[in-house]
């Protein structure tokens, strides 16, 4: 973790500004239907009436589904078809498959009138359902969206360049995705379900709008589209055969841990904000406040991350220090006393969390999948992604249970969706508040530590490495 190598590749480009821009609007896209989609719990379980463990089942199943249509995709995607020489590789199948994508969240929180309590089933099967659809159109625009991001923007300059665009506007795209539904909740009065249904018809209409606005960044131009003509580009592996070579290879599988433990604290902190805001605040608007404290620490800190990344020229060692900051601004998020406090505590964490928005998916992410494709041999953006994809759904459902364990533990019941309602019900309401503040702190930051220290102790792709591998993509000619 020591060393320290000067860059020598060139600092130009052949992108434009509005390439960039362009492209990370599909972030808007992507970013506000998965982070509405942290809803789900709060709208199956305190609207609809779901019992949590039937959410937690609905997601082990749909990891079955999951575990085989991503790599599918990812293989079948990853070669030329006859619209490749004129459109491209990867841009065809985001126009394809964005619109029934957006579609799919609107269904997701539009569940029919159904009586759940009598025929809990059927609400379980519609989520499920849309799942499904969700993931199976999600999958062929974001595998190729994600792969395309590796293809084009391949240099160290170019992906801290990317950086500029791209976490500024994940975070618009969580404001999206989390605040704005907030607003709509409650747009049709008296009426929490309808209230849903109307705020996943409009973040559905944002979604589209931005994925079109993406549309000339996901252009693939004359030099990438030869590239996937040529004899190196056109090696391929079969797909058990690509699976194998990527869990023999120690950075995929590091990574694929970090990456979970992130997700997972991601997820906890996020979908638990409204529990938080709800039963222990006493006031469901307060999560406006508090998660928008969040991105704005995030948003103010993503200038400083980047140029810290750049003054210690070491990838490795600015995400673990960034990753300890943000476990140690976790921890008060438990044990805050009043609102003014946990302002100020959303505020720093999200300060914090800014180290990890700035190099985890544009800086750190693509050499990852360099190391792998290096060792292979064979140019597979696709299938990596698959096969990430598919060990990602293995413990999509961690968080639920996690939620489903706890609450049955302190004593949550489904169905009461607000403080006065709960508390009437439940035996011992301080219990439940426990359990919420739990969540909310100590239990994500102990997460996200194991992934940190995973990365310290077994990530092996220094510097000295990435550079490696650079120059032997480019004698590939990949």
């Amino acid at each position: 973790m020591n060393e320290t190598i000067k860059f020598t590749e060139s600092t130009e480009t052949r992108h434009s500004s509005w390439t960039f821009l362009s492209n990370a609007f599909g972030l808007l896209c992507s970013t506000s239907i998965g982070a509405i989609q942290g809803f789900t719990l709060t709208y199956y379980e305190t609207v609809i009436g779901l019992n949590s463990w039937l959410v937690f089942i609905a997601m082990t199943i749909f990891v079955i589904y999951n575990g085989i249509n991503d790599p599918i995709f990812g293989f079948l995607i990853d070669r030329n078809l006859r619209f490749t020489r004129k459109w491209g590789r990867r841009f065809p199948w985001i126009v394809i498959g964005i619109v029934p994508w957006v579609f799919s969240i609107y269904l997701h929180f539009s569940v029919p009138n159904i009586d759940v309590a009598a025929n809990p089933l059927a609400g379980f099967g519609w989520l499920l359902l849309t799942l499904v659809l969700l993931d199976t159109f999600g999958t062929i625009v974001n595998i190729n969206y994600k792969a395309l991001q590796v293809e084009k923007f391949q240099t160290e300059h170019e992906r801290q360049r990317f950086t500029k665009y791209y976490a500024p506007i994940d975070i618009l795209a969580i404001v999206l995705g989390m605040l704005l539904p907030l607003l709509l909740t409650d747009i049709v009065p008296g009426d929490k379900k309808a209230s849903y249904s109307m705020m996943g018809a409009i973040i559905a209409i944002i979604a589209l709008i931005f994925g079109i606005l993406s549309f000339p960044g996901n252009r693939e131009d004359k030099i990438m589209i030869d590239k996937y003509f040529s004899p190196e580009y056109e090696k391929r592996e079969n797909f058990f055969k690509a699976f194998v070579e990527a869990i023999r290879t120690r950075s995929f599988v590091v990574w694929f841990i970090f990456l979970t433990c992130l997700a997972l604290q991601i997820a906890l902190v996020v979908q638990n904000a409204l529990y938080l805001s709800t039963y222990v605040l006493q006031d469901s608007d307060m999560f406006i406040i508090i998660i928008g404290l969040v991105l704005l620490g995030t948003l103010i800190s993503i200038p400083i991350w980047v140029r810290y990344i750049k003054k210690i020229n070491n990838n490795k060692k600015a995400l673990i220090v960034a990753g300890l900051a943000l476990c140690v601004m976790l921890l008060p998020l438990t044990f805050f006393q009043g609102l003014l406090d946990l302002m100020i505590f959303a505020f720093i964490l999200g300060f914090a969390q800014g180290g990890l928005n700035s190099y985890v998916y544009t800086i750190v992410g693509p050499s990852v999948y360099e190391d792998v494709i290096v060792k292979m041999g064979k140019n597979q953006k696709g299938v990596l992604f698959g096969i990430m994809a598919l060990l990602t759904r293995f413990v999509a459902s961690l968080d639920e249970l996690i939620f489903a364990v706890v609450h049955n533990l302190t004593g949550f019941l489904p169905g009461y969706p607000t403080y006065a309602e709960m508390a009437a019900v439940v035996s011992d309401m301080n219990l439940v508040l426990i359990g919420i503040r739990f969540i909310q702190g100590v239990i994500p930051a102990l997460v996200l530590f194991a992934g940190i220290l995973i990365i310290w102790k077994f990530f092996p792709i220094t510097q000295e490495k990435l550079l490696n591998n650079k120059a032997k993509m480019k004698e590939l000619g990949f």
